[in-house]
């Protein structure tokens, strides 16, 4: 098989080309190559890195009393009720701070580093039909990582204090972020 050359003048240099398209192909290559440092991409923000957000500003109002008692109230934070939390868009805070009770039925650790605990035996007003379909009929809390909380025993009965949240993306309400645990 019989092929056609190509010359190819790049400056000072002429080469004769056997095979004019891969000549054209390697040139393209040559060309698109850069013998600058690439940019990486920061990581996906995780749990031990919180999210920036562009947050309300703090809330200078007092819990709701029939939502923290008095005594729990010291446990509520102020600012950004979402602060530490990954991926905060897709929660949507129904309280900014509560105070529920009830068993600790289940605790595992998530692929985000948050622990989840299912919150068994709470006043039914605390969740919603996504929450009572789920096998344990619980209450969804997490306990993130930048708000270091030691675990509460398997089958406890504990307080947990945090924003009360909708999870957009499960349908369930939850406790995220726990900024405390208390035995009740």
């Amino acid at each position: 098989m019989d092929f056609e050359a190509a010359a190819v003048e790049m400056g000072d240099l002429n080469v004769r080309v056997r095979y004019p398209a891969a000549a054209a192909a390697l040139l393209l290559l040559i060309g698109c190559t850069s013998t600058e440092d690439p940019v990486i991409p920061p990581p996906p923000p995780n749990a031990s890195q919180p999210t920036p957000s562009t947050a309300p500003p703090p809330s200078t109002s007092r819990p709701n009393p029939a939502l923290v008692p008095p005594e729990l109230a010291k446990y509520c934070r102020s600012g950004f009720p979402l602060e530490g939390v990954w991926s905060p868009h897709r929660l949507t805070v129904k309280e900014r701070c509560v105070a529920v009770t009830g068993i600790a039925s289940l605790i595992k650790r998530e692929h985000d580093g948050d622990m989840h605990i299912s919150l068994t035996g709470v006043d039914p007003k605390w969740l919603n039909a996504v929450n009572l379909q789920r096998s344990t009929r619980s209450l969804v809390v997490e306990v993130v990582p930048s708000i270091p909380i030691p675990m509460p025993p398997l089958r406890s009965r504990v307080t947990i204090v945090g924003p009360w949240v909708l999870d957009t993306q499960t349908g369930w309400l939850e406790i995220h972020p726990v900024w405390a645990i208390l035995p009740a």
